[in-house]
């Protein structure tokens, strides 16, 4: 598993998670809500109907009450005009007046006359409410509810949850009430339950769609910038190649010409030489001259071949470090040139890594090359040295400077031949370096720095090794 795709599901995962999260805890605060809600709802339509029962038994109450106190009633006449004001007295589909003595026998029961005249004083419902009991104790008590399960007459008589209100009449000991069956307020309430689970369910999958839409481009955008990265990193290392394989072909141009305009002419030389003192050697004439300039071409070709192989790897930087091998640089530089060369060094073959060495005499090597070409200088200034943090190179000439900025935007859209400037940086860059060009009208400096922390050993804690190398160096 590469690090793109471990980075997308470090982003995805607690992404999928956090989604889950809030659609449980979206569900079960939907389901508290929507439970609160119609109980709500239901308590209100309960507490309406009470309100709407006490109002219809007051109304029975100022129906019947002219009659209650009219005392030219005898009390027969009196209760039996009651009786027929409740029983024609009704309300909605199954809303009636009901009247029965403290003692249980019923009085007035509308649709339902065989029950009058008896006494239901023991009279339960199926959950084993006293019914009539009960609303006699609330009518005695000033007015009451009650919640049974009672016939409902619109419905063939099939029993049903009911709410009834009484009061009492005490002169007559009797009790009158009404009541209101309550399918509709539980059908109301399963109607509203059922909107609000609609609801919640269409919420929770509409925020399941967002989630997962939010998800796919996550997914999506994370492949699309793996992709854009891919498609970078590729274009950057091609762009690589080509730098080294240019850097290898120039190289291989330089010694190419080094060994065809040198060596191989003083070869071709020498081995004149030797054909001509063979000659004089046949014809007995004196080859030791002939044999002498051979001899000469031949150390020549061996100087050229070591300080060709000490321009591609000098094995002084191995074997006594970088100061060493940048004092040996100037000094060949100052006799192929004729430039005068200043090396202001430190032994620090202790804390450097060979790479960073070579990195470090590459830069230097690259900057005298430039300033023998470009600089037209008379005098060089190499100093190697440790500041608090870093490890620092510079290279200052007394030459023509040049404008560093343009140049390096110009060579941003070719790939220069050679090591370069560019290239430069890059070697810095690896060891998370810093390089900097300061040119002006009389003179450049190239300041290289590699921080502390990318040193071999800890510089501070080198400086006795770097005391005692310098007789070594």
């Amino acid at each position: 598993m590469n690090i793109n795709l471990k980075l997308q599901l470090v982003t995805i995962v607690p992404l999928v998670l956090a989604l889950s999260a809030v659609l449980f805890v979206t569900q079960v605060q939907y389901q508290s809500l929507s439970k609160q809600t119609v109980d709500e709802y239901r308590q209100s339509a309960i507490n309406h109907r009470k309100e709407e029962l006490r109002n219809y038994v007051t109304i029975a109450e100022g129906a019947t009450e002219h009659i209650y106190q009219d005392k030219n009633l005898n009390v027969q006449q009196a209760q039996l005009l009651v009786k027929q004001t409740l029983a024609n007295m009704r309300f909605g589909k199954d809303g009636y007046f009901f009247a029965y003595n403290f003692d249980g026998t019923a009085l007035v029961v509308p649709g339902q006359e065989w029950r009058i005249g008896k006494n239901w004083l023991d009279l339960e419902d199926r959950n084993g409410t006293k019914l009539i009991q009960g609303l006699i104790e609330g009518a005695q008590d000033g007015g009451g509810y009650l919640n049974y399960v009672f016939n409902q007459p619109s419905k063939g008589g099939e029993v049903a949850k009911k709410l009834s209100y009484s009061r009492a009449l005490d002169d007559w000991q009797w009790m009158i009430g009404t009541g209101v069956y309550m399918d509709d307020i539980d059908q109301e309430t399963a109607l509203l339950n059922d909107s609000i689970s609609k609801h919640i369910r269409n919420t929770s999958i509409m925020t399941l769609i967002i989630g997962l839409v939010a998800v796919i481009a996550i997914f999506f955008s994370g492949q699309f910038i793996r992709f854009s990265e891919k498609k970078l990193a590729n274009r950057k290392l091609r762009e690589l190649n080509e730098r080294i394989f240019q850097t290898q072909e120039e190289e291989c141009k330089r010694v190419s010409r080094e060994l065809h305009d040198g060596i191989s002419q003083t070869i071709a030389a020498a081995r004149f030489s030797l054909e001509t003192a063979q000659l004089k050697q046949q014809n007995n004439d004196n080859p030791e001259k002939e044999l002498d300039r051979s001899m000469q071409l031949i150390c020549k070709i061996m100087g050229d071949i070591r300080s060709i192989s000490h321009q591609l790897h000098p094995g002084l930087l191995e074997d006594y470090g970088l100061g060493a091998a940048l004092e040996e640089l100037g000094r060949d530089f100052t006799q192929r040139t004729g430039i005068k060369v200043s090396v202001e060094r430190l032994s620090i073959r202790n804390i450097l890594s060979t790479e960073v060495k070579t990195a470090l005499y590459r830069i230097a090597q690259e900057s005298l090359t430039n300033i023998e070409r470009h600089a037209n200088a008379t005098a060089v200034s190499v100093t190697l040295k440790l500041i608090p943090g870093w490890l620092t190179l510079e290279i200052t000439d007394n030459g023509q400077g040049f404008n560093y900025l343009d140049y390096d935007k110009n060579n941003d859209k070719k790939t220069h031949q050679g090591i370069g400037l560019r290239n430069m940086k890059e070697r810095l860059s690896f060891y998370k370096g810093d390089f900097t060009v300061i040119s002006k009208s009389k003179g450049t400096t190239v300041l290289a720095r590699i921080p502390q922390s990318q040193l071999r050993y800890n510089a501070s804690n080198a400086s006795e090794s770097i005391n005692e190398g310098e007789e070594h160096d």
